[in-house]
């Protein structure tokens, strides 16, 4: 009994010798990240642009907390429409809170935060008129993929959909990505 267990931790020994530990480089707690977006508003059926500031947090490997902050804008014109000459301008507001899940380098991630959508629409005379305000529930889904640098920072690449339940968009941004 006492050679069967001596041949058995023998063999644990020899297999252990063997094995070689993983090397773990856990990525930076904290990262800062800007750029710009571009996307579609479904609502008024135009292209939007903007940019974002964006503060990550990741204490884990595989996870991440953010908050941000994001202007985006839509121009529409309804030169040719019942409306007459005039051209929309629809900005959003946005402070939003949200959470990554990491596989490798690339993230899905989403957010929630308080969002203030406000209109403007311009005449042809130069004539401005309040297209109405308000305040709102921000809502973000996206995937994203991280391109390292050599100096340890990246370069992220994200697509999805956001925005508010007055204006609800698809789009894209390109972050740099400061990595500290």
């Amino acid at each position: 009994m006492n050679k069967r267990y001596l041949f058995l931790l023998l063999l644990f020994g020899l297999t252990l010798s063997g094995v070689q530990a993983q090397s773990f480089m856990h990525p930076k707690k904290h990262n800062f990240s800007i750029g710009p977006i571009a996307g579609y508003d479904y609502d008024i059926k135009g292209p939007i642009y903007g940019g974002g500031l964006m503060y990550e947090f990741r204490p884990f490997k595989n996870v991440g907390f953010t908050a941000g902050f994001n202007y985006e804008q839509t121009r529409k014109d309804f030169t040719e429409s019942s409306l007459g000459d005039e051209t929309l301008r629809h900005e959003v507001y946005a402070l939003h809170v949200g959470a990554r899940y990491y596989i490798g380098d690339f993230y899905l991630g989403g957010a929630l935060g308080a969002g203030h959508d406000n209109g403007t629409f311009k005449t042809a005379d130069g004539g401005e008129r309040s297209g109405g305000s308000a305040y709102s529930l921000y809502k973000s889904v996206g995937a994203g993929y991280q391109i390292s640098l050599r100096n340890q920072d990246a370069i992220e690449v994200e697509a999805g959909t956001f925005g508010t339940s007055n204006s609800m968009k698809v789009g894209g941004t390109v972050r740099y990505k400061f990595r500290r």
